[in-house]
């Protein structure tokens, strides 16, 4: 049986770790097997302390504490996320490397319905995450990923690369190594994009699975203004896709203005063009959620359309307009 990495950078996760490492105790891959690496990555909370706790009885988990890189003086030294990470896979022993967030829970049979997909050629697979309570903002955000990742895994079927996450990702240890690992990747705010990019740039395929088995559990962000903070590292990850996919985002998030002057002019064919926009996405949404069979989700599918359509707008003009990107209490 081969083994397996599982690397969680955490910082200031307090609220959430014990749920995640709770979930990754749970899984039913055998543990003489499975490395668990804990990052805590110079938490101002009690992350530590409660990851320490939880562990004493586990000897295939290990806390690392993270430090700060040495500055080489350049863009490439690492930082944040992408150091802690870097640091684990150091660590790390598996043949495959397993990564998820602290604020995630996995699925019993995780490790093994990842590995189901890797062949001698496929570097990087790919899981879907929902997001787990939260209200109504929840529920959008909530539908809102799992609409994006059935258009990632659409392109995936015709070999277009469009990204990975962080929160739900295997990587083969030849992939991992081909590439440099995140030492030659280099610093990112996006590190599960840079990753990605880097591995299928080296000649490895990847797998983008649409699963209900795979599909892990995230804490919703709280508030509309945090959100906002999410979304413009989401959205500095965009901006660095390929021209054809970037004017895709433009398209999306321009749509909104466009709809509304037209219905200015020429109404009629803003309402025609509205109604079939709302028939796509929730024809879109329907079909998804029923795949994976998650109907607790439909009674957001009405609502979705306007929240996408402003989401997307909102999000163009705080990229724009915030000046610094602000991630876990540190900005970039």
């Amino acid at each position: 049986m081969k083994k397996v990495s599982v690397l969680i950078a955490a910082r200031n996760e307090a609220d959430n770790i014990v749920a995640c490492l709770q979930s990754v105790a749970a899984l039913s891959y055998p543990p003489e097997h499975l490395q668990i690496l804990i990052g805590n990555d110079a938490s101002e909370d009690e992350t530590g302390a409660l990851v320490q706790e939880f562990i004493r009885d586990k000897p295939h988990f290990e806390l690392v504490n993270i430090t700060p890189a040495p500055d080489s003086g350049g863009a490439s030294t690492l930082k944040g996320k992408t150091n802690a990470l870097a640091q684990l896979t150091q660590r790390a022993q598996g043949e495959f490397l397993f990564f998820t967030d602290a604020d995630i829970e996995v699925p019993e049979k995780w490790i093994e319905n990842m590995l189901s997909h890797f062949k001698p050629d496929v570097g990087i697979v790919t899981g879907i995450t929902a997001i787990k309570g939260g209200g109504f903002l929840g529920l959008m955000q909530a539908i809102e990923w799992l609409y994006y990742l059935a258009l990632m895994r659409l392109f995936s079927l015709f070999g277009v690369p469009i990204t990975a996450m962080g929160n739900n990702m295997a990587v083969s240890r030849k992939a991992f190594q081909a590439v440099g690992g995140y030492e030659k990747v280099g610093f990112s705010i996006t590190e599960d994009y840079a990753l990605f990019h880097a591995i299928v740039i080296k000649g490895f395929k990847f797998v983008q699975l649409f699963d209900r088995r795979v599909l892990t559990l995230s804490q919703p962000i709280p508030t509309f203004s945090q959100l906002l903070i999410q979304r413009k590292r989401w959205m500095y990850g965009a901006m660095t896709l390929p021209w054809g996919q970037r004017i895709g985002v433009y398209v999306n998030a321009l749509f909104l203005p466009f709809i509304v002057l037209l219905g200015i002019f020429v109404p009629k064919a803003a309402l025609v063009i509205l109604f079939l926009y709302v028939l796509w996405v929730c024809t879109w949404l329907v079909s998804i959620l029923n795949w994976l069979q998650q109907p607790h989700f439909f009674i957001g599918v009405p609502f979705f359309w306007f929240y996408h359509l402003l989401m997307n707008f909102v999000m163009l003009i705080n990229f724009y307009l915030r000046k610094n990107t602000v991630w876990k209490g540190r900005q970039y």
